[in-house]
């Protein structure tokens, strides 16, 4: 039997797109920031989205190229709006959701921001909605009170488990849903977050914050490595964690084991958590353990079979700790 899910990959570069493909990413989504809005609103302080500069184009000519490209090779792009606005600021968020939904190989937005989407709906909005794991949805009434303002997919929360996964899903086949595959992690569920959420450092020598690229865990990540510090035996005991592989697990997290429970849901997108050149390899890793659903593999031979490929990658060796929706 041929089991299929779509892979939902991030990229913030045109020149990754093709491999994206070949590799076998089958939809895209990223970031547009427009930098005359930089005057206003640093790009530390990122409205339109919760990420950085380095995960969002911030060009408008090499966007809409990079668009154009993806829908050559019928790649669907979907882009992220998923912060949370003041009044103000709805104006420019709409303007720009319009500006870029005027390009065909867009074919929706993310947003998890609910007056957002009652203007969305109140202007009729004609592209598809998703709902951002900042939505925090873990039951079918969220999906429901969703579905009423007009979103298409929803991104399901890493908190939940896989039974959830399933439950909800079955409970209304008509909606698309997304989970994650591969990539970073967190602790703490996306939506009750409020730490600095992109991967600049800020020099609060400057009048004004500017940000440059260094590790993501210089930002609000690090105070979490902290208190893993302080309060290790808990952390051991719990997640198998201390201070020296935290930096790994928010690297590195991975539900290719899990597909098997998953194999025959058909509206359901893998998403891989990442925008950058590596994002490659973790395509070429979802999609081998796609391939590797085979009738003829039991779930301890197929668990085998994912952790080889893991290794085969060169990307981390599994140690079981390191599990989306445990």
């Amino acid at each position: 039997m041929k089991y299929h899910f779509n892979i939902t990959s991030g990229f913030n570069n045109i020149s990754v797109i093709e491999e994206l493909k070949k590799a076998g990413a089958t939809e895209l989504y990223t970031g547009f920031f427009d930098k005359s809005v930089n005057k206003k609103y640093p790009i530390a302080f990122n409205i339109l989205n919760r990420r950085g500069e380095d995960a969002n184009f911030t060009n408008w000519q090499e966007f809409k190229r990079a668009i154009s490209l993806a829908e050559k090779l019928k790649l669907p792009v979907y882009v992220t709006f998923n912060g949370l606005y003041i009044q103000k600021q709805y104006k420019l968020i709409l303007d720009t959701i319009n500006k870029v939904s005027s390009l065909n190989g867009v074919k929706g937005i993310i947003v998890n921001d609910i007056a957002l989407l009652l203007l969305l709906k109140e202007n009729n909005y004609k592209k598809d909605i998703v709902i951002s794991t900042g939505g925090t949805v873990f039951n079918h009434h969220s999906i429901a009170f969703y579905k009423s303002l007009g979103a298409k997919r929803i991104i399901l929360d890493r908190q939940l488990s896989i039974k959830d996964i399933i439950e909800i899903i079955n409970y209304d086949k008509t909606m698309q849903y997304e989970i994650f595959a591969f990539g970073g992690s967190c602790f703490f569920i996306d939506g009750f977050c409020s730490f600095f959420h992109c991967s600049e450092n800020l020099d609060y020598n400057q009048k004004i914050v500017n940000t440059y690229n260094v590790n993501m865990c210089e930002t609000g990540c690090h105070l979490i490595e902290q208190n893993i510090s302080k309060f290790s035996d808990y952390y051991m005991k719990k997640y198998n964690l201390n201070a020296d592989n935290f930096l790994s697990f928010m690297r590195h997290s991975c539900n290719l084991c899990n597909f098997y429970e998953l194999k025959k849901i058909k509206n359901l997108s893998l998403k891989i958590v990442n925008r950058k050149k590596s994002t490659v390899s973790f395509v070429e890793v979802v999609s081998s353990a796609i391939k590797g659903l085979k009738t003829n593999r039991s779930k301890k031979e197929y668990i085998k079979y994912c952790k080889r490929i893991l290794e085969e990658k060169k990307l981390f060796k599994c140690n079981q700790s390191q599990c989306f929706y445990k």
